[in-house]
């Protein structure tokens, strides 16, 4: 059996400039964390295990994780001394001994691809160090590459850089991979005399160069390396990340009227020939079959949409819902935990919380499934071909036959049997001659004023 691969994610900063109590690797982007973007793309690329640098102040913030992911332990840094500060703390209580290849990413890069983690894998089989890098006409800020012959020189801090340095483009990404036989001796070996005064990991360029290793780089797209260090940064990578899910869907044959203004989760699943309109979001685990039509202003979480449906506009489906086939959501209609079987139309401006409907069933405009007593939740059945009336209560818990009928107005909180139909209406009571009346009293009334 071969030697494992693992990961380092360094997690320990105080992510100060996002002005949040949570942090920073925390935030979401398209409805996962950061966090949760890296550990995914890492255990996908093939790594065997995960180690997250942490301070002890955000230790029950990441606690999590633990149960979705087996293969993963944290480490804590106790003092903010530099990333190589960090990456020794990682790997202290570690036994590299089965260990071929070690993984240094931040945490809060959610947009490193499984390719290019994969790519760092197979480079590194010819070096010890192999670094991600990727060129910009503006460095600024970023670590600059000094690169000779294909190989790695060094990289020097923007801090500390001259000016003919800082005209270089090719830039550190900030992620790193090192062979595992020497690594804690290398860490050793880092000082802090930089201007940052901090124990900085990519100085492990130049120890391994001068103990005889070899140092490369991989060039990767300026997106993957984006740090989220701020929430104009969490904005732009959602930006970029949405942009790329966008155009996944279209390439697979979605149609999206106007792709700027629909947002998806990260596991958002559509099938064939959908068409999506403007100014939609879907959240967490949806799913939407072949020939739906999604129109425009609707919000969709916790849902699945069968075949040859059409939701909204103006349509919002949440908390558990299963909308059956040849189904009609239509405009100002809100279904919650409910289930609606095949051919089922609430065309407009109702509410069906907490219901099982079954095939066939129209409901009317106005229709209420009354499903909240104050403390408990209730549930609403509706049999097959039953037509509810518009302006109608259904006071659950409630079930309603098959072919049952619901007049208009009804407010019914009685069980209906099958091919019966419910009224619930006061009698009607006509007043002659009113709007004389109505009109010589108001007179009268105006009279007084003056």
């Amino acid at each position: 059996m071969g030697k494992k691969n693992i990961a380092i994610i360094l997690a320990a900063g105080k992510g100060s400039r996002m002005n949040s109590s949570i942090p920073k690797p925390l935030h979401k982007i398209a409805g996962k964390t950061i966090i949760e973007h890296i550990l995914y793309n890492i255990n996908d690329a093939g790594y065997d295990d995960s180690v997250i640098v942490l301070n002890k102040e955000n230790e029950s913030f990441f606690s999590f994780l633990k149960t979705n992911n087996t293969d993963l332990t944290f480490a804590f840094q106790n003092d903010q001394l530099g990333t190589g500060d960090a990456v020794k703390a990682g790997v202290k209580d570690l036994d590299l001994s089965e260990v071929e290849n070690v993984l240094v990413v931040f945490g809060d890069t959610p947009l490193l691809s499984t390719e290019t983690l994969k790519d760092l894998l197979n480079f590194n089989d010819q070096s010890d160090i192999t670094v991600l890098g990727f060129k910009t006409s503006d460095p600024g800020r970023y670590g600059r590459l000094l690169v000779s012959d294909n190989k790695l020189l060094k990289i020097v801090e923007a801090l500390d850089a001259n000016e003919e340095e800082k005209n270089i483009t090719l830039c550190n990404g900030g992620v790193m991979i090192v062979k595992a036989d020497k690594l804690k001796e290398n860490l050793s070996l880092l000082d802090n005399n930089n201007a940052k005064q901090e124990y900085i990991l990519s100085d492990l360029i130049e120890i391994n160069n001068k103990n005889g290793g070899r140092s490369s780089i991989l060039e990767c797209d300026y997106e993957e390396t984006i740090g989220v260090d701020s929430k104009k940064g969490l904005s732009k990578a959602e930006k970029i990340y949405q942009n790329k899910l966008r155009d996944s869907f279209m390439e697979a044959g979605t149609t999206i009227l106007d792709p700027e203004t629909v947002f998806f989760s990260h596991d958002t699943q559509i099938g064939k020939d959908v068409e999506i309109e403007s100014n939609i979001v879907f959240g967490e685990n949806v799913t939407i079959k072949d020939n739906v039509v999604i129109k425009s202003f609707c919000s969709i979480e916790n849902s699945i949409i069968h075949n040859d449906s059409s939701i909204g506009p103006f349509a919002r489906l949440r908390n558990n819902v299963d909308v059956g086939r040849d189904s009609k959501i239509g405009n100002f209609v809100e279904l919650k935990n409910s289930s609606l079987e095949n051919n089922v139309k609430v065309s407009h401006l109702s509410y069906i919380g907490d219901a099982e409907i079954h095939d066939s069933v129209n409901i009317g405009a106005g229709t209420i499934t009354c499903n909240y007593d104050g403390v408990n939740k209730h549930k609403t059945t509706i049999g097959k071909r039953s037509f509810i009336g518009s302006n109608t209560s259904l006071i659950a818990p409630i079930n309603i036959g098959n072919d049952a009928n619901i007049a208009a107005g009804s407010s019914i909180s009685k069980d209906v049997d099958s091919n019966s139909l419910a009224i619930t209406r006061a009698p009607i009571k006509f007043i002659s001659n009113w709007s004389k009346k109505i009109k010589k009293t108001n007179k009268e009334e105006e009279k007084c004023v003056e």
